[in-house]
């Protein structure tokens, strides 16, 4: 079969709620992915190779937020906006000036990746070579899944993300059958990106934006990764920082991270959905549309994920069990704090794509408030990590999580006039329940039978009033 490249200007017609569903299968062949290959590692290469590879994703995940990482939706929104107008030469101008931006500066990155994990962990020259290759292939393929939702190709990216999850989960399994036992183990992953980042690179983009858009493109994604840094970076970070206390603390902080990651997935890919129809709603001037838009996507996020990151948290122990099988019980600390970290960070995924996909000024709420969080996070850490080692870094990481989704919610608010007074006690009651009842499971002696019993109690009752709220959302038009 000949490959075809992706077509720009020729949208597949994909219903609103196919996008969707797509959109969870997307999630879940990279989350999956992601997990099954750490998974691999953590159960059969050990503790110590587990931090190694974790630290080593980690940094290349956090220098992709300083720039390249916001590409991908300002590929999806310019994209999006070009073909709102009827424009085939800017939709293709766009999607080349931000590829070659891309390239330009993962370069640059590329080259102070082996430098800062030298300085970090002395590790030698090869070893954040491979640091690099990871950056290169993760920034390339969010910037090329962008182009896909922007061009109303989901369907063809999910399919290249069946072939690149074989990809990289057999290459997984090869490596630790050779006995690979170090940095070597990110390299499936690596290969997994680059697959998809070949496959679905716009090959057949042309042309150059006019230069007011070109600024435009570059102030959005300059703006947006002053943010990214503080938000998708934290996490990163947070397992940074438990590598810094020592390598046995980043072994035993990466399964929690690890198994709750593929679930911060969530609102990227089903942003990715949303974001390109509010950039059409804010462009058109229809503010009935977008408010409808954020109010039902983030209702219907409250009511599928409050029972799920709840009884997650709550059965943490027992889960964490049956997943690392028995060989990581410090993570079940870890896990309610990044359960209710990722509920918010889920819920206000849609308020926050309302702010950003407006004017360019809204752009300072995301960035200044994302600081505001991680600035939280770097104080809780400075006090707590010293007295509470992985556990501080965790609530470290929720706090800072939980300032930035919230206010970031209450932007949107007020500046759509969204009617969010109750969405917003359930929300918070939610999140104090799941903190009450998880602290009060992790003080007890350790019983799975009741843990797990207790959390699904707790999924049953905060799913029972969500039905009315989910049958709304099913026969609603938007999707």
């Amino acid at each position: 079969m000949r490959f075809r490249p992706v077509e720009l200007t020729n949208p597949a017609g994909t219903s609103p709620a196919r996008k969707g569903v797509l959109s969870i299968v997307t999630i879940g062949l990279q989350g999956g992915t992601r997990f099954a290959s750490n998974w691999l590692i953590g159960l059969f290469a050990g503790k110590l190779a587990f931090a190694v590879v974790a630290n080593a994703t980690a940094l290349a995940f956090l220098l992709n937020t300083v720039w390249p990482s916001s590409a991908q939706s300002a590929a999806s929104k310019f994209i999006a906006r070009a073909r709102g107008k009827g424009d085939d030469a800017e939709v293709h101008a766009v999607a080349r000036h931000v590829g070659v931006r891309v390239l330009q500066v993962v370069a640059v990155l590329s080259v102070v990746a082996p430098i800062v994990w030298h300085l970090q962990y002395g590790g030698p020259v090869w070893e954040g070579l491979c640091i690099s290759a990871m950056l290169i292939a993760v920034a390339a393929s969010q910037f090329t899944r962008g182009v896909h939702f922007g061009a109303g190709q989901i369907a063809r990216g999910t399919r290249i993300d069946v072939i690149t999850s074989v990809v990289g989960i057999t290459t997984t399994g090869v490596l630790l059958a050779f006995g690979v036992r170090n940095i070597l183990l990110t390299l499936p992953l690596t290969l997994a990106m680059t697959v998809y980042s070949l496959l679905c690179w716009p090959w057949s983009a042309h042309g150059r934006p006019e230069r007011e858009l070109r600024a435009e493109i570059d102030k959005y994604v300059t703006f947006a990764a002053l943010g990214s840094i503080a938000s998708a970076g934290m996490l990163q970070v947070s397992q940074l920082t438990a590598g810094a206390i020592s390598a046995e603390a980043g072994g035993e902080y990466a399964p929690a991270l690890q198994l709750v990651t593929p679930l911060s997935m969530v609102a990227g890919a089903l942003t990715l959905v949303l974001f390109p129809s509010m950039a059409e709603a804010q462009g058109a001037g229809s503010t009935d549309r977008l408010r409808r838009t954020t109010d039902l996507a983030t209702r219907g996020f409250l009511a599928a994920l409050v029972p799920v990151f709840g009884a997650m948290a709550i059965a943490s122990r027992p889960i964490i069990d049956l997943v690392w099988v028995g060989r990581y019980p410090e993570s079940a600390q870890l896990m309610p704090a990044f359960c209710v970290a990722l509920l918010l960070q889920n819920v206000a995924s849609p308020a926050v794509s309302s702010v950003t996909s407006g004017p360019h000024r809204n752009m300072w709420f995301s960035m200044s408030l994302s600081w505001a969080g991680f600035a939280a996070a770097i104080g809780c850490w400075a006090l707590w990590v010293p007295r509470y080692g992985i556990v501080g870094v965790a609530l470290g990481y929720a706090i800072g999580a939980a300032v930035t989704s919230l206010s970031l919610m209450v932007v949107a608010w007020r500046l759509n006039g969204q009617r969010w007074t109750a969405l917003m006690v359930w929300l918070l009651g939610a999140v104090v329940l799941i903190s009450a009842i998880s602290w009060w499971r992790q003080s007890q002696p350790s019983d799975h039978a009741l843990d797990l019993a207790i959390a699904a109690g707790f999924a049953l009752l905060a799913a029972a009033p969500s039905l009315p709220m989910l049958r709304t959302l099913l026969r609603s038009r938007s999707g």
